[in-house]
């Protein structure tokens, strides 16, 4: 009994260890399931949903480029240069603008080392909807700070399953 209580404690201190540390180094999370904060309380729900954007508007090399792309300043300027309303976020997009900068995004899905995956392939050549992988996004209202989706390699093994498309572990770990 007694070494079931020393075993037992071990694995709290163990877990309790893990917890500190990455809090302390984000960076030891696993892939995707750090909670983020990003620099602009962005809604998609008002762009994606009621105002029917597609998401190529705004993650403008995803039919053309192995990765999405996140948001450039340039492209919300474009409709926001001048107040639209009166959500105090709007400005944030014409501060970084003025200074010239960036929006430093934070990227919510992180795909392993090892793996390749083209959206490029995913979205123009076997027409997957993001919402596939993504989620619901066009139902959020405030950026969401954890993928919607558990991308898990099962997750899209299962996936290529369904569609009949290959599961050879070279096509996408490389």
């Amino acid at each position: 009994m007694r070494f079931v209580w020393k075993v037992l404690w071990l694995a709290i201190i163990g877990v309790a260890l893990v917890q500190i540390a990455v809090t302390l180094f984000p960076s030891l999370a696993p892939i995707g399931r750090q909670n983020l904060v990003q620099p602009i309380s962005f809604n998609h729900k008002k762009h994606a949903g009621e105002l029917s954007l597609p998401c190529t508007t705004c993650h403008q090399s995803v039919e053309n480029q192995t990765f999405a792309g996140l948001p450039q300043t340039e492209t919300c300027v474009t409709c926001h240069a001048a107040p639209l309303t009166k959500n105090p976020e709007e400005e944030k997009i014409r501060q970084y603008a003025s200074k010239g900068e960036y929006i430093p995004w934070q990227r919510i899905y992180r795909m392993p080392g090892d793996v390749f995956f083209s959206h490029r392939r995913h979205v123009v050549l076997a027409k997957v909807e993001c919402a596939t992988c993504h989620g619901k996004m066009a139902e959020q209202t405030t950026p969401p700070s954890r993928p919607l989706v558990n991308q898990t390699m099962a997750w899209c093994i299962n996936c290529h399953q369904e569609r009949r498309v290959s599961v050879d572990c070279n096509a996408c770990h490389k």
